[in-house]
């Protein structure tokens, strides 16, 4: 060994700091709470969003969209069917009354005239006969009460009876003396059309040519003007007995 030669100089050992020394990381937050809050953001501007489209429409909406329209029933009256009641376009009627008094078959009456009418009556007492005539411009009415014979009225789809009119066409007539049928056939050439007015009867569902205020009859031209026999039909509705 040379003497000369020295040792080499200890080395320190360097010192590691200490654990606690060390800064610790702040912990990382959860992904799961930020998506969570996320999402509920964009499901709570999507109602706000929507709530107000809503609310901008329905403020909008003109007031016949939200106001129901009123509907006004109408009755349904049949066609053939009249009111039990003078059916006239006149302002004014007048009672007629007429029938005989001392008939064991037949009653008096009275009978709801529109203006425009002109009536006749022809009474024969001793012979018990009574008859009223009702004229219009080309038009008539006539109810005739005598000792008279009388027999069924048919219609399509009615089984052939002996003593009976068959009829092609008929106007239903509910009057405060009953049910009746302005009973017809299809006309042909003729200038005129003639009318027999049936009642039904009370026991069945049979018409009958004798009404209970004698025999019924109309004439009108030949087209008729439905208006006028609209009038007839409702003084045929307005006959009641005395």
């Amino acid at each position: 060994m040379d003497p000369q030669a020295q040792p080499a100089p200890a080395q320190t050992p360097q010192q590691t700091p200490a654990a606690s020394q060390t800064p610790t990381p702040p912990p990382a937050k959860k992904s799961g709470g930020f998506l969570g809050k996320l999402l509920l953001f964009i499901i709570i501007a999507g109602l706000l969003i929507t709530g107000g489209y809503f609310l901008g429409t329905m403020g909008h909406k003109s007031p016949t969209d939200t106001t129901p329209t009123p509907t006004t029933a109408q009755a349904q009256v049949s066609p053939t069917q009249i009111p039990a009641s003078p059916t006239s376009t006149s302002a004014t009627t007048k009672t007629v009354k007429a029938g005989l008094t001392t008939s064991k078959t037949f009653k008096p009456y009275s009978i709801e005239v529109p203006a425009g009418w002109t009536d006749a009556r022809e009474t024969t007492v001793a012979a018990d006969i009574d008859k009223l005539t009702l004229t219009k411009d080309g038009y008539s009415l006539t109810i005739y009460q005598a000792a008279l014979g009388g027999g069924g009225c048919l219609y399509p789809g009615d089984k052939p009876s002996e003593m009976a009119q068959s009829f092609t066409d008929a106007a239903d007539i509910l009057g405060k003396g009953g049910q009746y049928k302005r009973s017809w056939n299809t006309p042909g050439a003729e200038k005129t059309i003639s009318y027999t007015v049936c009642q039904k009867s009370t026991e069945d569902s049979s018409y009958g040519s004798i009404t209970s205020f004698g025999v019924i009859n109309a004439v009108s031209p030949n087209p008729a003007d439905t208006s006028t026999l609209s009038e007839i039909d409702g003084m045929i509705a307005s006959i009641t007995g005395q």
